[in-house]
């Protein structure tokens, strides 16, 4: 999760409310799909978990899930609805080598620091054991912005995110793209990325 603090101030301020869109915009079909790719009670990451539906999903599937989020309202809230116990961190923090059978991030990674991305993208590659699978759901655009609360986003353009991706050891990615709307109802262009760890 991202360390901007206006971005951590508004997740902490807003953590019910957001998780109710949250939950409510939940992608389970692409979750299933990710997961088929997986090995029978693999060890997955969700990279910036905000209310654990995801984590909460996966542990259903007979999967192990460990959640991440830099949000300590968010971490309440993963507890609260699905009984989770989530790490505190930051995206820049990971440092595991080799851990996981998969890393899952949705709607997060664009709340992080635009130069924090090479470190973030070289830390999941470590993270992954060779082959392993990623996937991403990001915002897609060219520019930064902040919101009305002070929210930070920074989209991904996809010549970007490929060339993150081959210098942080992961083979060619495949995207897919729609669109989708924030907590405030702005429409946005949506990027989702699929990608194996090098091996």
């Amino acid at each position: 999760m991202s360390a901007d603090p206006a971005t951590l101030a508004f997740f902490d301020e807003n953590a019910e409310v957001f998780g109710d869109h949250a939950e409510a915009h939940a992608d389970h079909t692409r979750l299933d799909a990710f997961v088929r790719a997986l090995p029978e009670g693999g060890r997955v990451l969700d990279y910036g978990c905000g209310t654990g539906w995801a984590s909460a999903a996966l542990i259903e599937k007979g999967f192990r899930a460990d959640a991440t989020d830099a949000s300590d309202a968010m971490i309440a809230e993963a507890q609260r609805r699905h009984g989770l116990t989530p790490r505190k961190a930051v995206f820049r923090t990971l440092s595991v080598r080799q851990r996981y059978d998969a890393i899952w991030c949705w709607n997060a990674l664009h709340h992080a620091e635009r130069a924090d991305r090479a470190a973030i993208f070289e830390r999941m590659g470590t993270a992954l054991r060779p082959g392993a699978p990623l996937f991403l759901s990001v915002l897609k655009g060219p520019v930064d912005w902040r919101d009305e609360r002070g929210c930070l986003y920074s989209p991904f353009r996809e010549d970007e995110m490929t060339d993150l991706l081959t210098s942080g050891g992961f083979d060619a990615p495949d995207y897919d793209h729609g669109t989708g709307r924030l907590f405030d109802g702005k429409p946005v262009l949506m990027l989702y990325v699929r990608a194996r760890a090098n091996g």
